[in-house]
């Protein structure tokens, strides 16, 4: 996902098959802030269990509290119309790294969507907003994956987008630019009381955002109408009070406001009520939290859905109804792991039965065939191949900011500074024989190979610094990999990707400050991690189970600073199941001295 990775150290290359569908397209934003999922919100874990393939070998089905999808959705009856709810993907195209089972993705989205309009269901999406990464360390790459996410809405046949803080972020006018300004086409972007801010004086949403041509469209715009099968649809948009005061005293974006969200609202209805297509549904797209969305259901029953902000990133698996109301608050988490799937079916009075399904995107809707056929069926796979060659050739791998390595910092305070830099891990075989043929036989040696032949959806990740920070040595350093033709002998995850900038130690063997440098994560009294079969009796242990075994406290202090230099790479999105006692035997070397002991003086590389 796209994605500004924290330091990119150590990356365990999965199994080369699982790259062909996993490896992440917008693995590079930085994870949402956690917070504790209420206790009616089921952890992942307890909703989506590990995916176990059914006898065909295909995925087996999804099930949600161990219910089959709309199991409890009426029989006998088509809903006479279905809307696709979504929000907050925050940058995430596709699930992020090559472990097993992950969930979310913008290809399994359209498949989802697929598979409901081949019900024939009449289907059209909406989403909250929030498209953009939190976080990016390239905006040129932020505009060209947030591009991207309202293209693939468009093949996926949504209506309308809203406007939230990632977009506020990060320059609201230069993402309009990307996508709405081209071209008058769906999703429309909504936000009835955006203004704009100059000298004080507030400017009107037409004048702020006027239409390129002569059309009377903004861009945009406070409410959307469409025919949804045989039902007319009513979509508006409005920013809460809470993302406004954000806003505000973020000085995220000075130049725009959201002023008087009721206001709107009663604008909005009147506009509605008055509409010729007379909306038989109306949604609203509230950019604010559950808590001032129940609010808004309260003094607004017009609104028979909200979509807002998700409390958690986990949602829950019903929508809320606010007393009082019989108004359908949806939350559909974060990242874009689950959507919102919810039926109306008329009643005689005119009125609507809901009935709603949270989906979590789980493998069952990963495109089949090779991955031309895949590429012919799914519309979304094309866009986000397109978003990877447009990568490339912008060349952002050469723009990615790099910074010193913390030993590179602590050297230069040595007496006299010394300027430590990359060698590769070929320079450390002369004495580390033993090591480095244990690197040769692992997969970190040739993880910018799983880049560069095994990614796909997209493919040419190994032009994509959000995926080779973690695919190569130092990529965020100085002077750490740049690109094959710069750096060759750095590609792939090596001895440097753990242990730092070896010139060092490489010049002077025995040199103890160089020697602390590359193990900074010793303890006195634990040089070195357990022996392999204690590593492995505790990965046949339950997690849970782990703390009754006793440790010396500074073994333990040893293990968590290994696992934690590891996750940095191996981290709950790029590689949820990481387990540093069931990895660390794959990867363990001793580090001691080779027979006849440290040399003096640099042996020459082989």
């Amino acid at each position: 996902m796209i994605r500004t990775r924290h330091d990119s150290r150590l990356k365990l290359v999965g199994l080369f098959g699982l790259f062909a569908t996993f490896l992440a397209t917008a693995c590079i934003s930085p994870p949402a802030t956690k917070s504790s999922a209420p206790s009616d919100v089921q952890p992942v874990s307890a909703v989506v269990p590990a995916a176990e393939p059914s006898p065909s070998g295909h995925p087996a089905p999804t099930r949600v509290g161990g219910m089959p999808l709309f199991a409890a959705w009426p029989k006998d009856r088509k809903p006479d119309v279905v809307l696709i709810l979504s929000g907050q993907t925050f940058g995430y195209l596709q699930p992020c790294g090559c472990s097993r089972p992950q969930i979310g993705g913008l290809e399994r989205r359209a498949m989802l969507i697929d598979s409901l309009k081949a019900k024939g269901w009449p289907v059209v999406g909406i989403d909250l907003g929030d498209l953009h990464a939190e976080k990016t360390m390239l905006a040129r790459q932020g505009q060209l994956k947030y591009a991207a996410t309202m293209h693939a809405l468009r093949e996926m046949g949504y209506l309308a987008v809203g406007i939230g803080a990632t977009e506020l972020k990060h320059d609201l006018y230069k993402l309009i630019a990307e996508y709405t300004l081209q071209k008058e086409q769906r999703p429309f972007l909504l936000a009835a009381n955006i203004v704009g801010v100059a000298d004080g004086r507030v400017i009107p949403r037409h004048e702020y955002f006027p239409s390129p041509s002569s059309a009377e469209r903004a861009l945009i715009e406070a409410i959307e109408v469409d025919k949804v099968g045989d039902v007319t649809v009513g979509v508006a948009g409005v920013v809460g009070k809470a993302l406004q005061e954000e806003n505000r005293k973020n000085k995220w974006d000075i130049s725009i406001d959201f002023p008087n969200a009721k206001a709107a609202l009663e604008n909005i209805v009147a506009t509605l009520a008055k509409h010729p297509a007379k909306p038989q549904l109306n949604v609203l797209i509230f950019q604010g939290p559950s808590t001032d969305a129940a609010k808004v259901a309260q003094d607004f029953p017009q609104f028979q859905v909200i979509l807002c902000q998700s409390d958690t990133d986990l949602p829950p698996l019903q929508p809320s109804q606010p007393t009082g109301t019989t108004t359908q608050v949806v939350q559909v988490g974060h990242r874009g792991q689950h959507v919102g799937v919810l039926g109306g079916f008329k009643k005689a009075d005119g009125t609507f039965e809901f009935h709603y399904q949270l989906v979590p995107l789980t493998e069952e809707f990963i495109t089949p065939g090779t991955e031309e056929e895949a590429k012919k069926r799914n519309p979304v796979l094309p866009v986000l191949e397109e978003y990877a060659q447009q990568v490339k050739a912008a060349n952002l791998l050469s723009q990615y900011p790099r910074v010193p390595h913390p030993e590179q910092i602590k050297a230069l305070d040595l007496n006299p500074p010394v300027k430590l830099t990359y060698v590769g891990s070929a320079a450390c075989q002369a004495c580390h024989e033993a090591e480095y043929k244990k690197w040769k036989e692992h997969h970190h040696s040739h993880a910018m190979e799983t880049l560069e032949r095994y990614a796909k959806r997209p493919s040419l990740r190994n032009f994509d610094g959000e995926c080779v920070q973690c695919h190569s040595v130092g990529f965020r350093y100085r002077d750490g990999y740049v690109d094959d033709k710069t750096t060759p002998h750095l590609r792939d995850v090596g001895c440097e990707s753990c242990h730092g900038p070896g010139s060092g130690h490489v010049a002077a063997p025995k040199n103890p400050q160089f020697l602390a440098f590359l193990s900074p994560w010793k303890q006195p009294d634990a040089p070195k991690l357990p022996d392999v079969e204690f590593m492995n009796k505790m990965a046949d242990i339950p997690a849970a189970e782990r703390g009754k075994i006793a440790l010396p406290p500074a073994q333990q202090i040893l293990i968590n600073r290994v696992q934690n230099l590891c996750i940095q790479c191996h981290d709950h999105e790029a590689d949820p199941h990481f387990d540093i006692y069931k990895s660390w035997p794959k990867v363990n070397h001793s580090g001691l001295a080779p027979a006849g002991g440290w040399p003096t003086e640099a042996p020459k590389a082989k």
